[in-house]
């Protein structure tokens, strides 16, 4: 006798029957099917994709802003997301909201061999804000589908069980269609995450599948110390806040007139502000929507700092290096190594302390070699700030015995040293005009993989 989905699908099923039917899905090949169906037939439903972060707090490709930097295999992060977004939303409906005219080519460079058409990314004032920045992505696809369902996500997270998330924005998508503003959070054991995290404490004593939210708890090891990221583990009714939402866009346009913003911002101009945004908060955002939680089903990583991102890649199985672009290693231990421009070979020898090593032409034409402790991805922005400066120079801080070697580049080269000791950097351009750069523990430059 054929279960209740082959009897849905060899008969066909309408939107809401496929979303009904994700939970009995026994199989990747029938959830897909189904993830099939509400993709081709959900035609109110929209994403929204922010891209206009400058990415500081991980620097793996210089200027280029870590959405558009590459994540694995070839892969960007904006590309990353918009695949899984594109298993249960029509490419041609998604959305990418940037902030600059470079970010708007890198987006349609990398999105439009995935459907994205190109007209689909947007430019708005970088000034506006996170909340502001949605809010006009929901007037700009209002415009555009007066019945719009959104979907709002970051463009640089890190999706585990890309299926199991395409079912969940689905599922969210209806509580929103049903009246629900959501947010989409996580159960997360990691007490580093939930401590650097924005954290919402809900009703558990409701049935779900969503939830009441009782309050918000940003950041709550800056805050309160471990005790608090402690308690939170502990009291188990809390999520780690993703920055996925699903709402009515109507509801969002309601909540923050597009008049009243573009007023908002033009006061922000006038009065020569020296914020960075016009501080419309998070929070505020969803207290103001009153927006419920929806627990996610997926695995989900903030790949915000160095550490996240080197748990993310492949590994070598003996040493724990991960590499990415022209990379050599001889006896180097749990780092990561990174060539992002291509033409630069970056040989790593004897590196035994756990670090980052990225190497990468910045937009002056300048080498800019950055090695860094993984255990200070807080401090990063430093190194940031250094190479936006454009000195000639090399940097040190919290760094001993580290040092530059001399060579035929020496004068448009800057090296930056966080958090390591005994590190000799040299680099030198070949004929043919490549680079190769050399990072050792003890000054050899052995060119031997481990």
């Amino acid at each position: 006798m054929p279960n209740a989905y082959e009897t849905n699908t060899n008969q066909g099923m309408n939107l809401f029957e496929a979303i009904a039917m994700l939970e009995n899905a026994k199989t990747v090949e029938e959830l897909a099917k189904l993830l099939k169906i509400i993709r081709e037939t959900y035609e109110n439903a929209w994403a929204i994709i922010l891209a206009g972060g400058r990415g500081s707090r991980l620097p793996i490709a210089g200027s280029i802003p870590k959405q558009f930097a590459p994540k694995f295999d070839g892969v960007t992060f904006i590309q990353d997301v918009t695949k899984a977004i594109s298993k249960s939303i029509k490419p041609s409906h998604i959305i990418v909201v940037v902030t600059n005219e470079e970010q708007k080519e890198f987006a349609i460079k990398q999105l439009t061999p995935y459907g994205v058409p190109s007209t689909n990314v947007v430019v708005f004032d970088p000034h506006w804000g996170y909340v502001a920045v949605m809010a006009m992505a929901c007037h700009y696809v209002y415009e555009l589908d007066k019945n719009a369902t959104v979907f709002i996500s970051p463009s640089d997270q890190h999706i585990i069980g890309v299926d199991d998330f395409a079912a969940d924005v689905c599922k969210a998508m209806i509580q929103a269609e049903n009246g629900n503003n959501v947010m989409l959070g996580v159960k997360v054991a990691d007490a580093n995450i939930v401590g650097g995290c924005g954290n919402a404490v809900y009703d558990s004593h409701q049935r779900g599948p969503v939830y009441d939210i009782v309050r918000f708890v940003e950041k709550p090891l800056k805050k309160g110390g471990m005790e608090a990221v402690k308690k939170l583990l502990l009291d188990d009714n809390s999520v780690v806040n993703t920055g996925f939402y699903a709402l009515k866009a109507k509801n969002l346009c309601e909540a923050y007139p597009k008049e009243a913003l573009e007023i908002k911002l033009k006061e922000f101009y006038e009065e020569g502000s020296e914020a960075t945004d016009l501080g419309i908060n998070p929070e505020g955002m969803m207290e103001k929507l009153q927006m419920r939680l929806m627990i996610g089903q997926f695995g989900w990583l903030d790949c915000g700092t160095l550490e996240a991102y080197y748990e993310i890649q492949r590994k070598t199985p003996n040493h724990h290096n991960a590499s990415i672009g022209e990379v050599t290693r001889y006896e180097c231990l749990d780092s990561l190594f990174v060539s992002s421009t291509e033409g630069i070979h970056l040989y790593a020898n004897y590196i035994q302390q756990k670090l980052a090593a990225i190497a990468f032409v910045s937009k002056t034409g300048d080498l800019d070699i950055a090695v860094i402790a993984m255990n200070q991805s807080q401090e990063v922005g430093k190194v940031t700030d250094f190479f936006e400066k454009g000195q000639r120079a090399s940097y040190s801080y919290n760094s001993e015995n580290c040092c530059v070697v001399p060579s035929n580049i020496s004068k448009n080269t800057r090296v930056a040293f966080l958090g390591v000791q005994n590190i000799f950097v040299y680099a030198n351009r070949l004929d043919n005009g490549d680079i190769n750069v050399n990072i050792s523990a003890n000054g050899s430059c052995l060119y031997t993989k481990d």
